[in-house]
């Protein structure tokens, strides 16, 4: 579409120029070129968002000559997938940021910051990165311009290719939305942090750029927290975090944005950090930038499941991450001797240096999953790319995880500036609390150390956080918010333990219509149901209640996709997901064949068999049905009768279904195969002695049961977490607000 096109390449235009004169503002304090700079920026946010509409309407009404509409969208899809779809491939995430960037560019002019000019012109100059981007991989392109051997130039596709399954879910609706919410509001540190080494202001720039980053703490949280109950709920593999090279990407960024809102705090309290905190600001954005090449330059793809292929944007976005890196680099490195802060407190027992110790904690962190998250691109340049275990994740996790906890309990009770080792001795009964729930977790079954260890100090942490929210509540006071997301944290620590250490599961495959006992539960495998959408799913009866599981075949994938069955109590949850249908066909049971005349005795392995005639009247019969049954005397190796069994074959029509008896004594089963008329035998079928023949000749459903106790704890933390960052995100604005 050329009027999407030109829309693109003006909205750069624009943007260039609104950076050139927002700089000139700053340097010449000519209102007039300020004046310009704005109607520039609001031209490119014009442009920007007819752009944005103009694509919405093309995927809602099916325009399959737009290269993007085509790649991602179908016309079987309902209006809420549809939607989705704007943001499903790169060219809409980038499009996405751009309105992002937009919204947040307004609402810096309108708040009048001093710094505009230059906080700005750094942000514009991400944006018109971005656009550039966009003008080498529009989305309103046509489809024979990419592809000119496929598609005959002016012929629309009758359809698209469609929605990766995998994002045909409730959850994408909202969860990319609020992570790119996340990934874009860092250039707002990254434009502040650069300004303020700029205009050599180390001080009063943290004022401004506080409440942004509690806004990216608070969103690339929440990103983060909804994409672990998607993985959860609709991927099948029993988690909801695996240490997946794009999930860090997202994790990463989020670590250095919850140590920078630490730092500023301790600046603005009494000076210090003030390298560390611009530092903190500009790293921030750029590993946002480094997670985007990683995740949409193709190098993952053999590693996550989460990533875009291979892109041909690849050194566009190499450049994307080396531009701001040197560019933050070169000024840090330049201004760093004039960064002049205040000594950060060295007592042992204050609060700045357990804050301090905390922002260590988290760097180290930060520092060790870049490490394995880079492990692909590391790897590659000594041979072939590999990725690291998620025990390496794991084994850094679990120390920092307790000394963090330790950290976020005590800190709360110490003072600013001066020793408080007294206060210490406040925490006494929080302390024997505390190990005493820990003890009642070693007497549930939590035996291993590190595990233990956590717990019992995510329940220190709740317990002196949530005393103080309580108190602070009771007076009124709403400065809580950071108290009450700390109780979040270990309500997770909690509950990622307990889900995920103390799990069980079991593999076990469910014959059709009949009840197993697992792990505590009554299931039934009720067969197949078709979908008027093509994503068939499995009746699976839990305790006599249905619950469903998806498992169905994509054309888009050219695989089975699978989604579970998750039952949620009190209590834990129990997850089921699928694995494997076996058809009856290919169940049926191995036998060994035997051939019996009419009065004869024959031996079969130690058993000695007497055919003695037919039993035609053990059923009615009508026209259209024959019942025959045979008549066999069983004896042991000695001569001792067994019994009588009645293997019979009932005649249906056209179809033969065979009605197999127990040899007595044993759970073997005999079948008749045929019957010969002419010489007055009877072919049987024996099965083998070890075979389980109750579900023999039955549709299986191979599925994975999973019992994860206490994982609503995990859900609770998460809850509180993102609830406390909006609490701390309103009061601060409060604050403010009484302020000015």
């Amino acid at each position: 579409m050329i009027f999407g096109v030109a829309a693109t390449a003006i909205t750069f235009i624009a943007l260039i120029l609104s950076v050139t004169s927002y700089y000139l503002h700053y340097r010449y304090s000519d209102e007039s070129l300020l004046s310009f700079a704005r109607h520039s920026f609001y031209v490119s946010v014009i442009l920007i968002f007819f752009q944005s509409a103009i694509l919405m309407w093309g995927i809602l009404n099916h325009r399959f000559e737009w290269i993007y509409v085509f790649s991602y969208s179908s016309r079987d899809l309902p209006l809420y997938y549809l939607i989705s779809t704007f943001w499903a491939g790169q060219e809409g995430t980038f499009l996405l940021w751009t309105i992002l960037g937009s919204i947040y560019g307004l609402v810096i002019i309108r708040n009048r910051l001093k710094d505009e000019s230059l906080v700005m012109s750094f942000m514009l100059l991400v944006q018109a990165f971005i656009v550039m981007i966009l003008i080498k991989r529009n989305p309103f392109t046509f489809v024979w311009e990419i592809n000119p051997a496929a598609f005959r130039p002016g012929l629309t596709p009758m359809d698209g290719n469609g929605l990766n399954p995998l994002l045909q879910d409730p959850w994408m609706t909202i969860h990319p939305p609020i992570l790119f919410a996340g990934y874009s509001s860092t250039m707002i540190l990254f434009a502040f942090a650069m300004a303020a080494l700029v205009k050599r202001n180390y001080n009063n720039w943290i004022k401004s750029v506080y409440p942004y980053a509690l806004f990216v703490g608070l969103s690339l949280g929440t990103g983060i927290i909804l994409g672990g109950y998607w993985a959860y709920t609709t991927l099948g593999w029993g988690g909801y975090w695996a240490w997946d090279p794009v999930e860090n990407s997202s994790f990463i960024p989020w670590i250095i944005s919850l140590a920078l809102i630490h730092g500023l705090v301790i600046q603005r309290k009494q000076g210090g950090l003030k390298k560390t905190n611009i530092a903190l600001a500009l790293t921030t954005f750029v590993l946002v930038l480094y997670g985007s090449f990683l995740t949409r330059s193709g190098i993952l793809t053999d590693f996550s499941v989460h990533s875009f292929g291979e892109s041909e944007l690849s050194v566009y976005l190499l450049a994307f991450v080396l531009f701001f890196l040197f560019m933050g680099l070169l000024f840090f490195v330049y201004r760093a001797n004039e960064v002049k802060g205040e000594k950060v407190q060295t007592e042992l027992f204050t609060r700045e240096t357990f804050l301090l110790f905390g922002i260590i904690l988290f760097l180290i962190l930060a520092a060790f999953t870049f490490i394995g998250t880079s492990s692909p691109l590391i790897t590659s340049v000594f041979g072939e790319a590999s990725n690291v275990s998620i025990d390496y994740y794991n084994a850094i996790a679990g120390p920092i995880g307790i000394m963090m906890a330790l950290l976020i309990a005590i800190t709360p009770v110490l003072r600013w500036r001066s020793k408080s080792g007294d206060k210490i001795k406040g925490v006494w009964l929080h302390s024997i609390l505390s190990l005493s729930v820990g003890v009642i977790f070693y007497l549930m079954g939590m035996r291993d150390l590190m595990p233990l260890l956590i717990a019992t100090a995510a329940v220190f942490v709740i317990f002196i956080n949530g005393e103080i929210v309580l108190r602070m509540i009771w007076k009124r006071n709403f400065s809580f918010g950071g108290y009450l997301a700390h109780v979040g944290i270990g309500l997770m620590m909690i509950g990622i333990i307990t889900s995920s250490v103390y799990d069980r599961s079991e593999k076990i495959t469910l014959p059709l219509d009949t009840e197993i006992n697992i792990l505590g539960y009554d299931i039934r495998y009720e067969g197949k149901q078709a979908s008027a959408d093509g994503k068939d799913k499995v009746e699976i009866a839990v305790d006599n209640a249905p619950t469903f599981a998806k498992f169905y075949w994509s054309d888009y994938s050219r695989a089975y996709m699978v989604a579970p069955s998750v039952k949620n109590t009190l209590l834990q949850d129990l997850y089921i997901s699928p694995i494997q249908i076996i058809p009856a066909e290919q169940n049926l049971p191995e036998m060994k064949e035997l051939t019996l005349h009419k009065s004869q005795s024959h031996i079969f392995e130690n058993l000695h068999f007497f055919f003695s005639g037919y039993d035609m009247n053990a059923h009615s019969m009508n026209d259209s049905n024959i019942y025959v049954a045979a008549i066999i005397d069983i004896k042991d190796a000695i001569g001792n009768r067994l019994g009588t069994i009645k293997p019979a074959l009932e005649i249906i029509g056209n179809e033969s279904q065979p009605k197999p008896a127990v040899i007595p004594g044993s759970n073997r089963k005999v079948f008749i195969l045929g019957i010969n008329i002419e010489d007055g035998s009877i072919q049987l079928g024996i099965t083998k002695a070890d075979q389980n023949t109750i579900s023999a000749g039955k549709e299986l459903l191979a599925v994975e049961v999973s019992v994860k106790p206490f994982i609503n704890i995990l859900w609770l933390g998460t809850f509180l977490l993102v609830f406390g960052f909006i609490i701390a995100s309103m009061n601060y604005a409060r604050m403010q607000k009484m302020n000015k």
